[in-house]
């Protein structure tokens, strides 16, 4: 059985991971360093998710790295970018030499004794086990499991005469054109399927539990960044002004539903509903 000794070993080699070899490199000079990767690539979440629109639902001046700043003019960047992005950051600083694809993490042991951390890994490719030891571990693996996803199940289905779909598996040119779609919830995700899937789908139709806030906005920097960071965090993301956006939220809504529409039932969060007792400070 092979063995590989490093001072820090990371785990995955996508957005986080590739940040965090860059911070040691910077760092900790002189240390050496592996990031065990289960895929054949680079990317993680950014390169398993393909479905339609695939894109970022935190703005990119904020999400990206400090060391390299976002440069595209698209704050919510699609998937690719945000790929292209990760991959150009681990090329040009060397890191991508440091990271062993097709490695799966299937335990990770601490030596007491000798206080180091024993990381047994399966190479899919040479179909051997491969052992790793370190002082420390850095856990970059996210909280998506990408070999099985969360995926209810609903009375009935089984005698569903179409497609039903997961997004973190959506099949590679699959044609949905002309069909009528239902998409199961409201969250990141389906507020990116929806506008996607109507250049081709019959029609499109949002399936929720409960509302969301909602709104269109320009997908650019309204801004100048260096602006935005000389300003308390209170003021860019008014933390102090809850019902200040929540008005702005529905009448951005009301405009562009037909008169004497339900906002309240369909439009409105339940978790806005205050509590007994509730008092503002």
């Amino acid at each position: 059985m092979a063995k590989n000794t490093y001072d820090v070993i990371i785990m995955g080699a996508g957005l986080s991971g590739i940040g965090t070899a860059y911070h040691l490199q910077q760092e900790c000079k002189g240390k050496t360093y592996v990031i065990l990767e289960n895929r054949e690539s680079i990317g993680g979440t950014w390169d398993i998710f393909r479905y339609p629109g695939i894109r970022s639902d935190s703005d990119m001046f904020t999400l990206g790295y400090s060391f390299k700043p976002w440069k595209y003019n698209e704050a919510i960047a699609d998937g690719g970018l945000i790929l292209n992005y990760i991959k150009e950051t681990a090329h040009e600083n060397g890191i991508d030499k440091n990271i062993h694809f097709n490695t799966k993490i299937n335990r990770a042991d601490w030596d007491s004794n000798t206080n180091t951390w024993t990381v047994t890994c399966y190479n899919s490719k040479t179909k051997k086990t491969v052992e790793y030891t370190a002082k420390y571990v850095i856990s970059c693996l996210g909280y998506y499991n990408y070999e099985k996803a969360h995926r209810p199940e609903f009375k009935g289905e089984k005698s569903f005469k179409g497609d039903i779909l997961h997004p973190q598996f959506w099949p590679k040119n699959y044609d949905y054109s002309g069909k009528e779609v239902v998409v199961i919830g409201s969250g990141a995700t389906a507020v990116t399927l929806v506008p996607s899937m109507t250049d081709k789908a019959k029609h499109v139709t949002m399936l929720q539990r409960s509302p969301t806030y909602i709104a269109s906005i320009p997908n650019r920097s309204l801004l100048p960044q260096n602006l935005l960071k000389n300003l308390p965090d209170t003021v860019q993301y008014n933390l102090n002004q809850p019902e200040l956006m929540k008005r702005y939220f529905r009448a951005h809504v009301k405009r562009q539903l037909p008169k004497g529409y339900d906002i309240d039932t369909h439009f409105t969060p339940k978790f806005t509903e205050k509590p007994a007792g509730y008092r503002s400070v």
